[in-house]
């Protein structure tokens, strides 16, 4: 057990100047129903984990954390002629669209970053916000969990960053609920239980604990 917990130790150690929360793509053609128009609703788990991912944020910043939101922008002009054959160029988050911008206001201090396709980790500027601030550990939140979420995760383990994810911050389409959304929970409790946790308040705890 001690071994499996030792992750999650390594990440307390780390002061919260070194660690950013991730706020992955919580844009409004994901998370806002005015997307539907007046059809059913299957994004409303996405903007509650939105909302609340926020409240977290400004707490975290509030006690030294920084925070970085990532935007999905499609943008012909940074996909290659294979990438451009699964896309249309009014497809989701286009770049310019209001379906790109984010649905929630960033916090006081953050860093907005764009990335063109689901990896932030292949954003030049997400990786630069990174070394400016020198982190070393990630809080990770946001949409969609079968992609965008996945690969911010995955990314930084192969890159050897102290992480861990939120259960309650991350989400994905509410029609997913029972199959690919529970399958990524699924995969993250069991591949990586000592990285995930079912709140913040224990992060945050550490924190207020350590400023006293």
């Amino acid at each position: 057990m001690s071994e499996a917990l030792e992750p999650r130790a390594e990440f307390y150690a780390l002061a919260p100047r070194q660690i950013a929360v991730l706020m992955v793509d919580f844009q409004n053609d994901f998370c806002s129903p005015k997307v539907f128009g007046g059809a059913t609703v299957t994004n409303t788990h996405n903007a509650q984990a939105a909302e609340r991912a926020n409240i977290f944020t400004r707490d975290a910043a509030d006690l030294g954390a920084r925070v970085i939101y990532t935007r999905q922008v499609l943008d012909f002009d940074h996909l290659t002629a294979r990438q451009k054959r699964w896309e249309r160029p009014d497809g989701l988050c286009a770049a310019g669209s209001w379906g790109a911008e984010l649905f929630i206001e960033p916090v006081p201090g953050a860093t907005v970053v764009s990335k063109y396709r689901f990896d932030c980790w292949q954003s030049q500027p997400f990786l630069d916000a990174l070394n400016a601030h020198e982190i070393d550990g990630l809080i990770i939140c946001g949409v969609e969990l079968v992609c965008c979420v996945l690969y911010a995760v995955q990314g930084a383990a192969e890159r050897g960053y102290h992480y861990l994810i939120r259960q309650d911050l991350i989400s994905g389409k509410d029609t997913g609920d029972t199959t690919d959304n529970k399958a990524v929970r699924d995969f993250l409790r069991c591949n990586q239980p000592e990285r995930t946790v079912a709140s913040g308040n224990a992060i945050l705890a550490r924190w207020r604990d350590n400023r006293s």
